[in-house]
């Protein structure tokens, strides 16, 4: 009975190997950007002796090997992967095809007279999609470089043209008013009126339909005008009552970088401080350099008799102008 098994084992393999292959592989990916890799495995059967691949718009363009690895596409298109095996019995051919799309063009530039971000796509459409900047109050625009300005108050971003199908993200970093502006398809009338404070780099980045991606990125310096103001009261009374409770510095700039009526009790346009108060022996009473924190009218736990106190402050505002203030504030209790 084993003879017999045995016999039928052989004969099984012998049918095998005496018929022509079976052609068939297995590709990681069938999307791809231009510039995209992916990993190819065979998966023909076990009586291939021969392997003959091509690969049409690729790298490499032919391999004589069973398994070709990794294989890159640098230019879009639609194009074929074939793979043939043989033996001595004939053979057999299987193929994939490929779709690479195109890498978007993506710039953005600054216009010296029109502010005007420009992100090509020179595929499609045939007129450039725009960003356009501009400033309703006709504000003062000042060239630092290719891509940096100096400007104030809002910025106004208007997106047309875009290709159907795609997605433009514009990331802005620092603090501005509407942190994210996206669209997807991108189509004429999108905007957004971000108010950014703070030095702010916008970065685009815009998405095909297929997922290929482009960025570029354009900084904008801010300078404050001088009606962005620091001051320091000449009295105040820790009473506990909610109204003047501590001597701290004062702005007309709210903690979120938006301008206010009046002066905020928190320093919003300060980024680093030194404040200190002395008695009227030269005694250090308080001491802080948080711009959010002010004196509370103790010295070490214990309230402080009434008082004129003398004060000097060291300031950094967040658009990088420094200052220094000195004087006299009463304490009322």
């Amino acid at each position: 009975m084993r003879h017999f098994l045995l016999f039928l084992s052989l004969l099984f393999s012998l049918s095998i190997w005496s018929q022509p292959p079976t052609a068939n592989f297995i590709v990681s990916d069938d999307v791809l950007c231009a510039g995209d890799c992916i990993e190819i495995t065979n998966n023909s059967s076990s009586n291939s002796l021969a392997y003959e691949w091509t690969f049409t718009g690729a790298v490499p363009s032919t391999y004589n090997g069973q398994n070709p690895g990794s294989v890159c596409f640098n230019t879009s298109g639609t194009f074929t992967i074939s793979l043939t095996v043989s033996n001595t019995f004939g053979s057999n051919t299987a193929s994939a095809t490929i779709t690479v799309g195109e890498i978007p063009s993506v710039s953005i530039t600054l216009s010296d007279t029109t502010s005007q971000f420009t992100i090509p796509n020179p595929a499609t459409p045939p007129t450039p999609p725009t960003i356009i900047v501009y400033d309703p109050d006709s504000l003062e625009y000042v060239e630092i470089n290719d891509t940096t300005v100096f400007m104030y108050e809002e910025v106004y971003l208007y997106g047309e043209g875009f290709p159907a199908g795609g997605t433009l993200m514009w990331y802005p970093s620092g603090v501005i008013a509407d942190s994210i502006f996206g669209c997807s398809p991108c189509l004429g009338g999108d905007s957004l009126v971000p108010t950014p404070f703070v030095n702010t780099c916008y970065q685009a980045v815009y998405t095909t339909a297929n997922g290929c991606t482009a960025t570029d990125t354009l900084c904008v310096n801010v300078r404050f005008r001088d009606y962005v103001k620091v001051v320091l009261p000449n009295t105040f009374s820790p009473n506990g009552d909610g109204e003047n409770d501590y001597f701290r510095i004062l702005t007309n700039v709210d903690v979120d970088q938006t301008f206010v009526n009046g002066f905020q009790k928190e320093g919003g346009a300060i980024a680093e401080i030194d404040l200190r108060v002395y008695d009227r022996y030269g005694k250090q009473v308080y001491r802080t350099t948080d711009p959010h924190e002010g004196w509370d009218g103790t010295y070490k736990g214990k309230t402080v008799n009434p008082a004129t106190y003398t004060y000097y402050v060291t300031y950094r505002r967040i658009d990088g102008r420094s200052g220094t203030m000195k004087g006299n504030v009463t304490l009322i209790r």
